[in-house]
């Protein structure tokens, strides 16, 4: 069962269906704020708070108003339906803000009420606010319950649809058409709508009345009861028995009545139209009402009186062709049931179902018997078996001459046609629920905005439904210009997206968009002016034209400050990325230094580069321009993988520096151990005698060989500078011992040389005593 909410809700469809998209949402909720129980005029469109106004009245609670401010959508105007929330705290309508955005998606997505940028996809369910909701709704919810396929009908009222201004103008009242259509239960349901056309003063009113007698009484009620006392007045649609129009426009019946199908329940709506056919009307304004009647019709009633005359002929033909092009246009079955009703017949005694069956056969004959037929469309539907023929006679002078419609003043015959009539009719009636040309059922919600669409087209083209050739056009041009629209919206989609991805949006600077703009408003243009056909062609190229120039030149100022705002963003992010460059490259060369890269281990220098990219990004945030989350979010991923690449480097470089420094520090350690060695060799002088510092060299140089081979073999690259350097350490060190070794060998071979010769100068002394 729809509740108020579920009503709301297809009222916002068919308002935001209407005029061209607009941010007027902040403008509605400001005028709205004097008082939301009143009706505002805002670009046109009424909008009503006749949900919430019931909402207080049901609820009886004081502080109803704040509460009703609190659960209020400041989109439609009405009780929150699905509420969600967005990330700058304010709350709306799921549909009411979907639909909002996509008619301003080249504007970006921003708040309606306070216009802060909002992520799109990021509408959060608010569970409070639906609860709140569902306790200030619960009263007119269960209000509205005793409406529905299952409750019993109630006495409802005649509504006016449309009506005529004083220049011929069909004006539709939405609300009206939304509560006939939309409420208790029909809006999701399918309907069968019994619309009645015709002759001015023929009693269409007169038996709508009687058809309301019908569907109040019980379904079982065959016996003729239905019909009421002899002398109970007849109500309902107003209605007299003279020569003066007493129907002007299109009515219907404000309560829908439920009958049984095979699969559920079918409303059933009674629509009244005014006399057509008479020479008061226009004939623009009998095309207009023909239209709006096929569009409010699954069950059409041509109301004709004696007989079928050319005239009525004529009308039928004009009638067809009408239910064709709209059909065409809204995707309608031309006519899915047509009654010709002749009343006050008197040509034979036959009537009803047997003798208007006999008379249409004649009325075939006859328009057969011409060629060229003068009424081909008419004798098309005619012939088909969605056409039927009814005679009722003449109701008796009683009824005609200022009657109360009773029962006792009609004449025995016509009281019989009448009863048998409406009883096949309403018996019938599930079976002729609106379809569209497919096949498929409509509701009311969906064909009370087909309606509105009518309505809307009607407004645009005041001098396009002069025939029904014309009125073809008119829908022909208008499909031709909605493609336009289409496709130009498309492209805004297409372009609104490219300016939210910083690397495509600056690739295109604001003067060549434009010009792809120009460009494809030229090509819609051309294509629309190819398409079109006259009378009305140049004014409605000239119109299309305005139109998608102000939707181009909104977009392209949305666009300018985008760019702007990228091109900064850019700026922002690129020296970012250059200071990290920067500070990458001072680690790198830190790393490639063994005794620098060893004092910071790879968990150090992750911290210190944690600590660079954080310091960026907060940079970052205060000098971009409406700082996206999604480019600080792709930034600091670069970063971080950027950083992560270094550290893999890093951890690499540290590792094989270790390794190399242990190499390095053994031959460190064994050259100092040989140096050693040969150092105490150097001491004693009999052994440092035994190596000339030549050959203590070569063992140097051997030693020193034989230490950078195994170091060649077990460190790791990059390694020939460090063997470079370790070679001329090793080298400088030996140098600074062979030097002090050549002057230790000389010194022992100086004490050596002192030592022999006062050797030899006591062998001498001792051999000149021996021989003395």
């Amino acid at each position: 069962m729809p509740t108020a909410s579920s009503d709301r809700t297809q009222t916002l469809k068919v308002k935001v269906s209407g005029e061209r998209p607009a941010c007027h949402s902040v403008q509605r909720h400001a005028e709205s704020q004097g008082g939301r129980g009143e009706k505002s005029e805002i670009n046109g469109e009424l909008t009503s708070g006749s949900v919430l106004e019931s909402v207080h009245q049901a609820s009886g609670i004081r502080g109803m108003e704040q509460l009703r401010e609190d659960v209020t959508c400041s989109i439609c105007l009405d009780v929150l339906s699905d509420p969600v929330s967005i990330e700058c705290g304010h709350s709306f309508g799921r549909g009411c803000l979907s639909t909002h955005w996509s008619q301003i998606s080249a504007q970006g997505h921003c708040c309606p009420e306070c216009w802060a940028p909002c992520s799109g996809d990021r509408m959060i369910p608010n569970k409070r606010v639906k609860n709140l909701v569902e306790k200030i709704t619960k009263p007119l919810q269960e209000e509205t319950e005793s409406q529905g396929p299952g409750a019993q009908p109630e006495p409802g009222r005649p509504v006016q649809l449309v009506h005529l201004d004083e220049e011929e103008n069909l004006i539709l009242d939405e609300e009206a058409l939304s509560r006939c259509l939309e409420q208790g239960g029909v809006g999701d349901a399918p309907v069968c709508l019994v619309s009645i056309i015709g002759e001015q003063r023929r009693g269409k009113s007169f038996l709508l009345n009687y058809l309301l007698r019908r569907l109040r009484s019980p379904q079982d009620a065959r016996d003729g009861s239905w019909m009421g006392r002899e002398d109970e007045p007849l109500e309902g649609f107003e209605w007299r028995a003279d020569e003066e129009r007493v129907t002007k426009g299109v009515w219907a019946w404000s309560q829908s009545f439920w009958v049984p199908a095979k699969a559920g329940k079918v409303a059933v709506l009674l629509v009244d139209t005014e006399g057509s056919m008479d020479i008061e009307s226009n004939k623009e304004t009998s095309i207009k009402l023909s239209a709006f009647s096929m569009l409010l019709s699954s069950y059409q009633i041509l109301n004709t009186g004696c007989r079928v005359k050319d005239p009525d002929l004529e009308y039928l033909e004009m009638f067809v062709q009408v239910a064709e092009v709209v059909g065409e246009a809204y995707g309608l079955e031309p006519i899915q049931h047509l009654d010709l009703l002749v009343r006050d017949w008197s040509s034979s005694r036959v009537l009803g179902a047997q003798g208007g069956e006999q008379h249409l056969r004649h009325v075939r004959q006859k328009l057969e018997a011409k060629s060229p037929c003068k009424h081909p469309k008419a004798l098309e539907a005619l012939k088909g078996n969605r056409s039927r023929c009814y005679l009722m006679p003449f109701p008796g002078e009683r009824i005609t001459m200022g009657s109360e419609g009773t029962l006792r003043d009609m004449g025995e015959n016509f009281r019989e046609s009448l009863r048998d009539y409406v009883t096949t009719l309403v018996s019938s009636a599930s079976q002729h629920v609106q379809t569209d040309r497919h096949g498929e059922m409509l509701t009311g919600t969906q064909l009370a905005a087909k309606i509105k669409n009518l309505s809307d087209v009607m407004k645009k083209h005041h001098f396009g439904f002069s025939s029904p050739c014309q009125m073809a056009i008119t829908f022909h041009n208008q499909r031709v210009v909605d493609s336009a629209r289409t496709d130009h919206a498309v492209f805004l989609r297409e372009k609104d997206g490219l300016s939210q991805r910083m690397v495509d949006c600056l690739k295109v600077d604001p003067s060549a968009m434009a010009e792809q703009f120009k460009e494809q408003r030229r090509s819609l243009l051309e294509r629309c002016r190819e398409e079109m056909r006259e009378p009305e062609k140049e004014t409605l190229l000239t119109a299309l034209e305005a139109e998608l120039a102000r939707e181009a030149n909104s977009f392209l100022e949305t666009y300018r400050r985008c760019y702007q705002s990228h091109a900064i963003n850019q700026r922002v992010m690129d020296r970012a990325r250059t200071d990290h460059a920067d500070f990458l490259r001072e680690k790198d060369g830190l790393s490639q230094r063994m005794v620098d890269c060893l004092k910071v281990d790879p968990s150090a220098m992750a911290e210190q580069l944690v600590e660079q990219r954080r310091s960026l990004l907060e940079q970052c945030q205060k000098e971009m321009k409406e700082s996206e989350e999604t480019l600080m979010t792709a930034l600091k991923a670069e970063l971080t993988r950027e950083a992560e690449t270094f550290l893999g480097t890093y951890r690499r470089r540290f590792q094989s520096h270790n390794i190399n420094k242990r190499v390095m520090d053994r031959a460190r350690q064994d050259h100092a151990d040989f140096l050693r060695e040969k150092d105490d060799l150097s001491q004693h002088m009999f052994n440092c005698l035994m190596v000339t510092p030549s050959a203590m060299e070569k063992q140097f140089v051997e030693k020193c060989r034989s230490l950078l081979e195994r170091c060649q073999k077990e460190m790791q690259e990059p390694k020939e500078a460090l063997l470079t350097a370790l070679e001329k350490e090793l080298t400088r060190e030996a140098n600074g011992f062979l030097e002090t070794y050549r002057k230790r060998f000389q010194c022992h071979l100086t004490i050596l040389g002192q030592r022999l010769g006062q050797g030899l100068i006591l062998l001498f002394a001792a051999k000149s005593s021996f021989s003395h």
